[in-house]
């Protein structure tokens, strides 16, 4: 089995509902990852269609659809997580990552916790996921998989994940500046950096945060991709406000290592029996 890998993070700005306008800047970024040899290639949280969709959810549906099949065309023997609206009945709306898995597509992850406070109001549009949509996928070896931005703030989800093998997840996030708690805008990212490292090392995994850019309904998204390996260190991080392809060789001897020297192996799992029956 090999030991290393290469991902990518498409630091991306999406057009709002220009599906066919963001397929073609997918496209290119395909390109760019097969000229430096990526394995995985992840975009943003609705990377196809843009973040404030509202009521335009049903007319994009379907060309999403289409632009995952021409993702797949292009993917080569790359894997490639992509951001869309996914229609998992008639008239019912999911916010999803399509998962292309060494070429071929292998299903959706959609997002389980819909925020809907401050200036967030998912929930109004949008079905969550439950727990059984969480699925690991495979690249010549190597366990991934990934969960949507509000997901990574709490930690079951990802907890979840690496206890069915997963040593890579991704977070496809569109987070804006927003100021949190009284502090100003750019706390938000101090925040995130905190989740992702407490996420990689209360799970010894590697965790890859990946954000959006650009500007939209008056919001502005920060950027500030990272990759940050199982034992807490920051292997990678990009540029705020610009778009980037961000390329990071990741070790599996590492985990595999940290993981010596961690808690991980302990579960408790009646702590989660009795989460579960809390109201």
């Amino acid at each position: 089995m090999r030991e290393k890998y290469r991902i990518g993070l498409a630091q991306i700005h999406s057009s709002l509902g220009n599906v066919r306008y963001n397929l073609t800047k997918h496209l290119d970024y395909i390109d760019r990852a097969k000229e430096n040899s990526v394995d995985i290639l992840v975009f943003p949280e609705l990377s196809l269609t843009g973040y404030m969709m509202r009521d335009l959810s049903f007319e994009v549906s379907e060309i999403c659809l289409k632009a995952v099949k021409e993702l797949e065309r292009n993917a080569g023997k790359m894997s490639i997580l992509a951001g869309l609206v996914e229609e998992v009945r008639p008239g019912i709306y999911r916010n999803s990552l399509a998962i292309i898995a060494g070429g071929r597509f292998s299903g959706f992850i959609p997002k389980l916790y819909l925020p809907n406070y401050g200036l967030f109001e998912e929930s109004r549009y949008c079905s969550r996921g439950n727990a059984k949509d969480l699925k690991v996928f495979e690249h010549e070896g190597l366990k991934f998989s990934a969960v949507i931005c509000e997901d990574a703030w709490h930690p079951e989800p990802i907890e979840l994940l690496s206890r069915k093998g997963a040593e890579l997840i991704f977070i496809a996030s569109s987070s804006p500046l927003r100021g949190l708690y009284g502090y100003g805008e750019t706390f938000i990212e101090r925040i995130w950096e905190s989740i992702v490292i407490t996420r990689a090392v209360e799970n010894t995994a590697f965790i890859a945060f990946i954000n959006r850019v650009g500007a939209e309904d008056e919001e502005y998204f920060w950027g500030g991709s990272m990759v940050v390996g199982p034992d807490g260190k920051m292997l990678a991080r990009a540029k705020k406000m610009e778009e980037e392809l961000l390329l990071t060789d990741i070790d599996i001897h590492l985990l595999r290592r940290a993981r010596r020297f961690s808690s991980f192996k302990d579960h408790m799992a009646e702590l989660h029996v009795h989460l579960s029956e809390l109201p």
